[in-house]
């Protein structure tokens, strides 16, 4: 019987122990801020409005001394975040072609990356060339593997680079039959 109301008493004790413990409070107040949410940023950049693979944008034939052209391409960063937008002229192969009698040098590979010199202009303002400085001027030989800056472009902004090629008057018979072939590769990097 000790054990009933040893164990009575026990109960009693914890419940107004209980009741004691729910009726005392300090002040309180609390705040919740819910759903708290990260998202990555991205970069896509378009090259006239196309992801890989791009068109060629050059194929000249009989190129002489003195001739020159230019080709306009559209850059569009597609994504949320800047970017800088860069070139990479690569790949270069020169051969020699067709070799014709009065041809100076006819031992490969081929001259006439040595002598086609490409101008990258970038639109940085958007104003269509009219204040933009000239970006880099190189024989195309010496552009190999050189990856050049051309400027910033913002989320959802779009610029022109324009690429003009000329071959020098000054060149004489070295170059004639050759071919020299590259790839362009544009990339957009976090700024």
């Amino acid at each position: 019987m000790d054990k009933k109301i040893l164990a009575s008493i026990f109960m009693v004790s914890m419940l107004a122990f209980a009741m004691g413990w729910g009726t005392y409070s300090y002040f309180s107040d609390t705040e919740t801020s819910s759903g708290n949410t990260f998202s990555a940023g991205t970069l896509d950049l378009k090259v006239d409005g196309e992801d890989d693979p791009l068109p060629i944008y050059f194929n000249v034939g009989d190129v002489k001394p003195g001739d020159s052209g230019s080709c306009t391409i559209a850059l569009k960063n597609d994504g949320t975040i800047g970017g800088t937008a860069k070139i990479h002229i690569k790949k270069v192969v020169n051969s020699e072609g067709v070799n014709p009698e009065p041809e100076t040098d006819k031992d490969e590979p081929g001259d006439l990356g040595r002598f086609l010199v490409l101008k990258i202009w970038y639109d940085a303002e958007g104003d269509g060339f009219e204040n933009d400085d000239l970006i880099i001027t190189d024989e195309v030989n010496d552009l190999n593997s050189v990856l050049t800056p051309l400027g910033t472009l913002g989320a959802g902004q779009t610029r022109n680079v324009k690429i003009d090629w000329e071959l020098p008057n000054s060149v004489g018979n070295d170059v004639m039959g050759d071919i020299v072939t590259f790839d362009i590769e544009f990339s957009l990097e976090q700024a």
